[in-house]
């Protein structure tokens, strides 16, 4: 008689590890309370933090928290996404530099620095005539285009240059002998052609002109 309730236990237990669905037995499964939409969502009353339902509006799962209904996300965005090390990433040499913390920090600290250095370029060096005193023209936009367009060689399998439209850049003489040029009659219009008035002979027959191109 004292072993019946322990042949009755072994038997729950048994049939409780072993239980297994059935092919095609989709009654087995145990799903999330369901609601049409948000609104009904909205409209539960007194659920507890932690409560989950299922909004068949969207085919998503909403959690209760402290702040309400919350649609359960694993969207894993750059403010989410934490860095193993807090780094710095644009205040070098700074005694207490703000450490980044996060994606979207490093993200917003780094695109200003790479932005604009990736910005400014020098175009080739082109050969700007000087032996007679006088003004002139030249075109440093032609003179760009002519040589990305067309390079002597390429390492194999090497794309085109990419190559901008003039009105997509800014143009500037960083500097000019002001021994050869009239530096302040020296002008530039929005085309790229550069004006320049020559005054007199670089002595070793050299002389340096330096332009640099701004993308807008």
């Amino acid at each position: 008689m004292k072993k019946l309730p322990l042949i009755a236990f072994s038997f729950i237990l048994s049939t409780g590890m072993f239980a297994q669905i059935g092919t095609g037995d989709a009654g087995a499964l145990i799903g999330l309370p369901t609601a049409t939409d948000l609104a009904e969502i909205n409209a539960i009353i007194g659920p507890s933090i932690g409560s989950v339902v299922f909004n068949l509006n969207d085919q998503e799962i909403y959690r209760f928290t402290s702040t309400g209904w919350q649609r359960s996300t694993d969207d894993q965005l750059d403010s989410e996404v934490n860095l193993t090390t807090p780094i710095d990433v644009d205040e070098s040499g700074e005694t207490t530099p703000t450490l980044e913390t996060n994606v979207q920090q490093v993200i917003q600290a780094i695109a200003p620095i790479t932005s604009g250095a990736a910005r400014v370029f020098y175009p080739p060096s082109i050969e700007v005539p000087v032996a007679t005193n006088g003004t002139f023209t030249l075109n440093l936009y032609n003179q760009y285009t002519a040589q990305f367009s067309s390079p002597t060689a390429t390492s194999p399998a090497a794309p085109d240059i990419p190559v901008y439209a003039a009105n997509e850049l800014h143009y500037y003489v960083t500097f000019a002998d002001p021994a050869v040029f009239n530096t302040g009659t020296m002008s530039i219009d929005a085309n790229g052609v550069l004006t320049y008035t020559v005054i007199g002979q670089p002595l070793d027959f050299n002389s340096l002109i330096n332009v640099v191109f701004v993308v807008k």
